[in-house]
């Protein structure tokens, strides 16, 4: 018993040394069109464009402002749709699934309520 107690230590010990290396934030939000999705049907208000480091476009083409936080992979929105499209508590994360830009809505929980993914070109 002694011996798998000390070997799930190890493990532990491991994992907790692994897991935040591939948790962490990309450098910068990826440049494009994103369409978004919730509840398995498409969002097109949501939708958004990034155009450079502190600047988007929303669905309707009205310009707003973004920050991105690295450390947390938050994004603030400022002016355009997305500033206040969600209810107070949630909060836009950026991510890279597989690869893939993502921008997830997620609610004190945690939990999903819709994600944007960049489109394809």
């Amino acid at each position: 018993m002694t011996r798998l107690s000390n070997l799930l230590r190890v493990l532990t010990a491991a994992c907790t040394l692994i897991v935040p290396a591939f948790a962490q934030s990309p450098a910068v939000v990826s440049t494009g069109a994103y369409e978004c999705w919730a509840n398995g049907e498409a969002r097109l208000l949501l939708n958004f464009t990034i155009r450079n480091r502190s600047q988007y476009t929303d669905s309707e083409g009205k310009a707003g402002a973004y920050s991105y936080d690295t450390a947390s992979g938050r994004l603030t929105f400022k002016g355009g749709m997305l500033d206040g499209a969600m209810p107070n508590g949630f909060q836009a994360i950026y991510h890279e699934p597989k690869g893939r830009p993502t921008v997830s809505f997620r609610s004190p929980r945690g939990s999903e309520a819709a994600f944007c993914e960049k489109a394809k070109n």
